[in-house]
């Protein structure tokens, strides 16, 4: 019998961590079995042009819109729900959730993508109705797990991890792709939407003494702002780095990419990286689509240890550096770049590392945990 898998999420073109996710998910499971029918429920913040695998929208700063999509997907006949969820795509702070999922009568599997440790009260709300409603819940790292056990009070046999998985890419050498892009000399880059937890200002504060010791370094900072961030402040936040990097003297090494870049062009970029950085100020993020690229091309990464990052990059697949320390970041860069076997090993423990987090591997686990729970 030919499978109907329902995905709820944000979807392309919404230029979004999850959209992209949920597309990857989708094309590789078609890949690994072309009879399955995978049809897209999408959460948008506005109106979108979506291909033909969405079969409905829901706005989703209304709740109605979730209650409605709730209804046409227990007439759907599909044989299992799978749900992507992160608190901002179900109202404002996930209050949409607990009344989306007592509505839906069918099986139901969510991917966590965002699991506050100490949780507001109605972040606590929708998890607790996400571990209460779903078959099974997946989750990107072991911490993730202990999380919603403990926390959440969630039974272990009910949480399932799975790695954050990374797509094929096509790599290219670090010269020929610092040459592609007119670049050249030390790259450290950061990408990602831009939005003030990322604690970029902090990596370029860390700029004037790393250039004391390696005068020839460049810092790309990727991205444009995120749309929720840009809609309440604007690109306040962005004009800030800028007036920061002027202050402290190091404009001419900082290059601002303001743009949502397609996976080749992004590609280029990571290639053409030293050294990628992750100066994230939220200490409890489980899972970061921009740290295990980075690690899924061999790059060395310095990152702030925020729960992702602590799992990723333990035996020495990178380095950790304190919150909001300009100068640990200084120091982990300076070493990176002037102990060249420190270097090396690095960068192969991270390339080992991140080539089993392919998406057609890892969807084959998704695909058996929604066989089993399927109707």
């Amino acid at each position: 019998m030919k499978s109907k898998i329902i995905l709820v999420s944000s979807y392309p073109p919404r230029q979004c961590g999850i959209a992209a996710f949920t597309a990857d998910l989708v094309n590789s499971l078609g890949r690994i079995d072309s009879e399955l029918n995978c049809r897209i429920v999408a959460i948008g913040d506005k109106k979108y042009h979506y291909d033909k695998k969405v079969k409905f929208c829901i706005s989703q700063r209304k709740k109605e819109s979730f209650l409605k999509a709730a209804d046409w997907i227990n007439d759907s006949k599909a044989n299992i729900i799978n749900i992507q969820h992160q608190f901002l795509l179900y109202g404002e702070e996930g209050e949409f959730t607990a009344s989306f999922l007592n509505r839906i009568k069918l099986p139901v599997i969510t991917t966590i993508h965002t699991l506050p440790s100490q949780p507001a009260r109605r972040e606590k709300e929708a998890i607790k109705a996400i571990v209460d409603k779903s078959e099974k819940v997946t989750v990107m790292i072991n911490y993730a797990k202990e999380i919603l056990r403990k926390v959440y009070h969630a039974s272990g046999e009910k949480i399932k991890v799975i790695p954050h998985p990374v797509p094929k890419i096509e790599k290219i050498g670090r010269e020929r792709a610092k040459l592609k892009l007119g670049l050249k000399g030390n790259i450290i880059s950061t990408f990602g939407f831009i939005r003030r937890d990322k604690g970029i200002e902090y990596g370029l504060a860390a700029l004037p003494e790393i250039l004391k010791q390696t005068p020839d370094t460049f810092y790309l900072i990727i991205g444009k702002t995120q749309p929720s961030h840009r809609a309440e402040e604007g690109e306040s936040y962005r004009k800030s780095l800028i007036n920061r990097a002027e202050k402290l003297g190091v404009r001419k090494n900082v290059k601002l990419v303001n743009r949502f870049l397609p996976l080749k062009e992004l590609t280029d970029y990571l290639c053409a990286t030293d050294i990628f950085l992750t100066p994230y100020l939220g200490k409890s993020q489980v899972s970061s689509g921009a740290l295990i690229y980075g690690l899924s091309l061999g790059r060395i990464c310095i990152s702030t240890p925020f729960s992702y990052a602590k799992e990723v990059l333990s035996s020495g697949r990178g380095i950790l550096v304190e919150f909001r320390k300009s100068g640990c970041i200084a120091k982990a860069v300076t070493k990176i770049l002037r102990d060249g076997k420190l270097r090396k090993d690095m960068e192969k423990k991270a390339y080992q590392y991140g080539k089993n987090l392919l998406w057609d591997k890892v969807a084959k686990d998704y695909l058996k945990l929604f066989r089993r729970n399927a109707k």
